[in-house]
């Protein structure tokens, strides 16, 4: 029957995460503004994406700087093909609150999926320094760019932070990534280690005959060594 209240307690991470998963612009979002977003994210649990766009503008529209909104806002045109539509949303709500992981993220994805690398990079970099532990695919898809612009060690060090954070191996290309990246840097032991650590937890991948001719070619490149 004591007094419970022991005052604040104020919760500080033990890592160095910058970025934040919900914008603190929301704290001070209009009350009007606040019901159309929370109305957009239920119209989208119900499948209505129509109707949730239309709240998400509605939100943005009274309380421009809802970088939660814009986000979403950005998500539903994406997924609808509005390439520029979204990408103009992701970037208010970078505007909005630059400490918000989600858009970079967006907007990484986004890039890779044109094959713009620079620019994948450009945003998976900053994701990844915002947060460092909480977006194993942030790291993979750094990891992919880096990788696909000849830069070998980014690469390396991103798909291995990749396999860091992801140890029940949700997503098993990252091993395959890093094999990849451990060939060019002709650490062949390495890749032949990252390779069938690859087939071992995916082994109804679909490139898994690809990956195994990758292997005899691998023990080709040894043998010399040897």
């Amino acid at each position: 029957m004591d007094n419970p209240d022991v005052g604040h307690i104020i919760l500080h991470r033990n890592t160095a995460v910058q970025g934040l998963a919900v914008s603190a612009t929301s704290l001070n979002a209009p009350k009007d503004a606040r019901k159309a977003y929370e109305h957009g994210l239920a119209a989208l649990h119900k499948g209505k994406q129509a109707d949730a766009g239309k709240d998400f503008e509605k939100a943005v529209a009274i309380y421009p700087t809802y970088a939660d909104a814009w986000v979403e806002l950005g998500r539903l045109r994406a997924a609808g093909q509005q390439t520029e539509p979204a990408r103009e949303a992701f970037k208010k709500a970078i505007d909005a609150d630059a400490k918000l992981v989600a858009p970079y993220m967006e907007l990484g994805l986004m890039a890779a999926r044109e094959q713009k690398w620079d620019d994948s990079a450009r945003y998976m970099d900053k994701a990844v320094q915002l947060d460092p532990v909480d977006f194993p695919q942030a790291w993979y898809i750094d990891a992919v760019a880096n990788f696909n612009l000849k830069k070998i060690d980014p690469a390396e060090k991103s798909a291995r932070e990749a396999l860091k954070l992801d140890p029940q191996h949700r997503n098993p290309r990252a091993g395959y990534l890093l094999g990849l990246v451990l060939m060019e840097k002709r650490d062949y032991a390495g890749a032949a280690t990252e390779l069938k650590n690859y087939l071992a937890v995916a082994p109804a991948a679909d490139n898994h005959e690809e990956v195994k001719k990758q292997l005899e070619q691998i023990e080709k490149f040894q043998a010399p060594q040897q």
